[in-house]
C-alpha cells in the first residue's frame, strides 16, 4: 500500500506536477476534495492543504510533506505552475461556508523548506480574476494564467474590456459567476501583475479546459462555454504572443469536452485523455497529437478507465493519470446528492526507453531476496533504492497499460 497515503488518492480539482529532484523527477499532487458520505448527506471533504503527496517512479513509493508558513485554504480547481524550486497557486474555489467563492489570491511554496509565502503582488495595473478550473505555464519569469470559471470582474477594473467574461445564467448564486479568457501574468521579479499583449483572436471564454507547453509555445484545446464542450485547438506563440486560428480544421480530432488532460510527452508528441462530452459521458479514450504535423491519432488502451476532472503528467518514463471521478458529477439522484465514483488507482502508460538506472534498479529489486546477489558491493546510494524499490515491487492500486 501507499504509507497510509492511498485514500488521499482519491480527489478531484487537484493539482498534479513534475517536480526535479537530485535523484531524479517525482510527481507532486496537492488539494482537492473528494465526497465524504454520511447517513444523512454526501459532503464534500477538501484535503488538507499542508500536506503534499510525492510519487518516486523509479522506488515505486509515496510519501507525504508536511508544509508551514502561510498555507493557502483548502480548495478545487486552482492552478498550479513549477518555476526553478517554486510551486505557484493561484486561484481555486473555496468550500468552507466562511470562504465560500473564488479567489485570486496567489501563494508560493519553497520545494526545499517547504514554507508557503502568501504573494502581494502589485495589481494597480490588472486585477486578476477570482475564477478556477483555468490553466498556467511558466516562460521568462513569468507565470501565466488563462481561462477559468468565476465571479464577474470588479467594479473599476479600467482592463475588463481587454478580455470576455460571460455570465452563467443557469444558476442564481448571488455573486454570480461566469465563463472568462483573462490571460493575465505575474512577474516573478517585479512581484506585480501584468496584462500581457497579444496578437490575433483570443479563444473564446472557457473553464474546465487543458493545455501544456512545448518550448516557447502554449497548447490549448476545448473545455466548456455555457452549454457547449468545445474541441478547438489554440495556439499561443510566447516569443510573438500571438494566438494562432482553431488548428482543428480537419475532418479527424477528439470530440468536444470539459474536465480531460492533455500532456506534454516529448518527441513533439502529446496526449489527450478523458473528459466529459457534450452529451454527458465520461470519456476514457486517449488521442495523441502530433506537433509537428498538426494531426491526431487515437492510441487504443488495452485496459479502459473513464474518468473526467483527472490530472496527468509525464513523469521520469510514464504517463501518469491520477485522481478523477468515473461518472458525471452532474448528474443528481432523486435526493438531490451527486454520488461520485473515485478513480482508486493510477493509470501509468510507457511512453519514453526508461533510463539505464531504472532498468537496472527494477531488475535487481526482482532478485533482492537472492542470497547468491551480492548487492553489498554496490555504492551505498544503489543499495538504498534497490532495496526501496524491492519493497515496493508489488506496489498497489498501479493500473500498467500499453497501446
Amino acid at each position: 500500500m501507499y504509507d497510509g497515503v492511498d485514500h488521499k488518492l482519491l480527489r478531484v480539482g487537484h493539482v498534479a506536477l513534475e517536480v526535479q529532484r537530485f535523484n531524479g523527477q517525482l510527481l507532486l499532487v496537492w488539494g482537492g476534495y473528494m465526497q465524504n458520505p454520511t447517513e444523512n448527506t454526501v459532503e464534500q471533504k477538501y484535503h488538507d492543504p499542508s500536506e503534499i503527496l510525492l510519487f518516486d517512479p523509479v522506488i515505486a513509493k509515496w510519501t507525504t510533506e508536511s508544509t508551514k508558513g502561510h498555507i493557502p485554504p483548502a480548495n478545487s480547481g486552482a492552478c498550479g505552475v513549477v518555476v526553478g524550486d517554486l510551486l505557484f497557486i493561484y486561484g481555486g474555489y473555496f468550500g468552507d461556508p466562511d470562504l465560500e467563492g473564488n479567489s485570486n489570491n496567489i501563494y508560493q511554496l519553497n520545494l526545499f523548506t517547504w514554507i508557503w509565502t502568501r504573494l502581494e503582488p502589485d495589481s494597480t495595473r490588472c486585477k486578476p480574476l477570482h475564477r478556477d478550473k483555468l490553466i498556467g505555464w511558466a516562460y521568462n519569469n513569468k507565470v501565466f494564467f488563462f481561462g477559468g470559471f468565476g465571479t464577474p470582474p470588479a467594479d473599476g477594473d479600467r482592463n475588463a474590456d481587454q478580455y470576455e467574461y460571460v455570465p452563467d445564467r443557469s444558476h442564481q448564486w448571488y455573486m454570480g459567476r461566469g465563463w472568462n479568457n483573462q490571460l493575465i501574468a505575474y512577474n516573478i521579479d517585479g512581484n506585480k501583475w501584468e496584462r500581457p499583449e497579444t496578437n490575433g483572436q483570443t479563444p473564446s471564454p472557457r473553464a474546465a479546459l487543458a493545455g501544456f507547453q512545448c518550448r516557447s509555445r502554449v497548447y490549448v484545446f476545448g473545455g466548456r462555454l455555457q452549454g457547449a464542450r468545445l474541441n478547438d485547438l489554440y495556439v499561443l506563440d510566447l516569443m510573438s504572443m500571438s494566438w494562432s486560428e482553431n488548428l482543428n480544421t480537419g475532418k479527424f480530432f477528439p470530440c468536444g469536452r470539459s474536465w480531460h488532460s492533455f500532456t506534454y510527452i516529448g518527441s513533439s508528441k502529446a496526449i489527450l485523455y478523458g473528459g466529459l462530452s457534450a452529451e454527458g459521458e465520461v470519456m476514457g479514450d486517449c488521442w495523441i497529437y502530433d506537433i509537428d504535423r498538426n494531426c491526431w491519432t487515437e492510441m487504443p488502451l488495452k485496459v479502459s478507465d473513464k474518468r473526467l476532472w483527472h490530472q496527468s503528467v509525464k513523469i521520469d518514463s510514464d504517463w501518469i493519470v491520477i485522481g478523477g471521478v468515473r461518472n458525471n458529477i452532474h448528474n443528481n439522484q432523486q435526493d438531490g446528492t451527486v454520488l461520485q465514483i473515485y478513480a482508486d488507482n493510477l493509470l501509468s502508460v510507457s511512453v519514453t526507453p526508461k533510463t539505464l538506472l531504472r532498468c537496472c534498479v527494477e531488475f535487481i529489486a526482482g532478485y533482492f531476496d537472492n542470497d547468491r546477489l551480492i548487492v553489498s558491493l554496490l555504492p551505498k546510494h544503489l543499495q538504498e533504492l534497490i532495496k526501496a524499490r524491492s519493497q515496493n515491487s508489488e506496489f498497489a492500486n498501479i493500473l500498467k497499460t500499453n497501446s
